[in-house]
């Protein structure tokens, strides 16, 4: 986003206000342009808000604080592509079967692997009985 987009964005949420800026007389800085005016500061002579070091030093100090972000709040396919894997046919998301949530009832495990896992850990002490 350019700042000259930006910049009526933010006059309309009332999160910057157009601050006069100085008129230069000759001899002139060199960086200044006759033919440009900058909207941050009224429309004076002399630079565009692209080159506008306070309007750029204002939209950092907003960001800074948090009151301003270029970040998408939600995934977007437009701004976010998957990553190429090779084939054009292999960058898409496809949905697939849902597997059923089992019931705990059906999920078992043996109770050896769990008293050996609970000794590994050191929670428990357990000297195993060799058949």
């Amino acid at each position: 986003m350019s700042y000259a987009d930006l910049l009526p964005s933010l006059l309309s949420n009332q999160m910057v206000v157009v601050s006069p800026g100085k008129f230069y007389q000759p001899a002139f800085p060199l960086w200044y342009n006759p033919n440009t005016t900058c909207a941050y500061h009224g429309g004076v002579l002399g630079h565009s808000v692209e080159q506008c070091v306070a309007f750029k030093h204002k939209v950092q100090s907003l960001i800074d604080a948090g009151w301003l972000t270029f970040q998408e709040d939600s995934p977007n396919v437009r701004t976010n592509l998957l990553a190429n894997h090779g084939s054009s046919l292999a960058n898409m998301v496809g949905e697939g079967k849902s597997q059923e949530l089992k019931q705990i009832r059906d999920v078992s495990t043996p109770k050896l692997l769990i008293l050996e896992a609970l000794h590994e850990a050191s929670v428990i002490e357990y000297e195993a009985v060799i058949p």
